[in-house]
């Protein structure tokens, strides 16, 4: 006999953070997902992200530095959920918008395999 399969509870939260960048991991249909990075926009930099279709995005906030040491770096949280299943690939570029012909600082791949 074989056992049942147990329902996908609404509500699941998976958190992703620098450490996982290069990385894929499996995440039920409607996954809340929170994606955390350092960044510091007093130097200009910021992320940018591309986020696919089948990935939708919930929110965007920047949390300055807990210090009031110049330059120290605040943290970017994306909040987005998984729609349908298939693979999708995050990826996302640390740049100054204005130097278009610059190579990022930094770059993030964040794999995503919705079940």
């Amino acid at each position: 006999m074989v056992p049942p399969v147990t329902p996908h509870t609404p509500g699941t939260l998976v958190i992703f953070d620098q450490s996982n960048d290069g990385e894929t991991y499996t995440v039920p249909v409607e996954a809340e997902i929170r994606l955390h990075l350092p960044e510091n926009p007093t130097t200009g930099y910021q992320w940018t992200l591309a986020i696919p279709d089948g990935i939708n995005l919930t929110g965007d906030d920047f949390t300055p530095p807990g210090t009031d040491l110049i330059g120290a770096p605040g943290i970017r949280t994306w909040e987005m959920n998984a729609g349908i299943p298939g693979t999708f690939t995050i990826e996302g570029a640390y740049i100054r918008p204005w130097e278009t012909d610059a190579e990022p600082a930094e770059t993030f791949s964040l794999t995503l395999v919705v079940e």
